[in-house]
């Protein structure tokens, strides 16, 4: 049975996170990053594509991504912001924040909605050049030893950022693999990860002081 598309913790303060999962689905680190974000006075809200199903293999997840579409997951991004402003007081920035896939449909948010930021980490859109629509500032957390990842950001999003003049930072983390954020990965550094977040909540109060204009009213 599906739960709601978009799950809300916190409330209060006027920078509000909408987080999008991994390949697997929305499950509990995702959940965990929104009461972290939550506890740090940033209200944030999961958004669930799958409409309450989990991929327990990679062969299920694929599955399950080639189902979507991008006029679905924008819809999604979409409930999850209406819900996240209402929780919200101030100018009301609203931004969002993904994970892998996640990452790349966060990023694909902020080019396609009003939203005021995107953290992405370590994800990708298919036309690098959408990132001249982005209407705020976007931070880029990657791992030097992804091979599909990390090129195409120095190689496509950067060059086209400069092209359109966007607000774009990066950070490379040496050594690390993909998904070095998540805990009970593999490849999951804790330095790297613990570097990552802090640099996350840092530009998160960033936005909070610019308030941008392109913040949900």
């Amino acid at each position: 049975m599906s739960g709601p598309r978009a799950e809300v913790e916190g409330r209060g303060g006027p920078v509000g996170v909408v987080v999008v999962h991994e390949v697997f689905g929305r499950d509990d680190y995702v959940r965990s990053v929104a009461r972290t974000l939550a506890a740090a006075g940033f209200p944030a809200a999961t958004v669930d594509l799958y409409d309450g199903k989990y991929a327990r293999s990679l062969e299920e997840a694929f599955t399950l991504r080639g189902a979507l579409t991008e006029a679905g997951v924008l819809g999604a991004l979409d409930e999850a912001a209406a819900a996240l402003s209402e929780r919200l007081t101030g100018p009301k920035v609203v931004g969002t924040l993904g994970f892998c896939m996640g990452g790349g449909y966060a990023l694909l948010g902020a080019c396609r909605r009003p939203f005021g930021f995107a953290v992405d980490y370590y994800g990708r859109i298919e036309r690098a050049d959408d990132v001249a629509q982005a209407r705020g500032p976007v931070l880029v957390l990657l791992a030097s030893e992804d091979e599909r990842i990390t090129p195409w950001a120095f190689q496509e999003l950067l060059p086209a950022a400069v092209r359109a003049k966007r607000r774009v930072s990066v950070e490379l983390y040496p050594g690390v693999r993909h998904a070095f954020h998540r805990p009970g990965w593999e490849g999951h550094d804790p330095t790297a990860a613990a570097d990552a977040w802090e640099r996350t909540v840092e530009f998160l109060r960033q936005m909070g002081r610019a308030a941008p204009p392109s913040a949900l009213k």
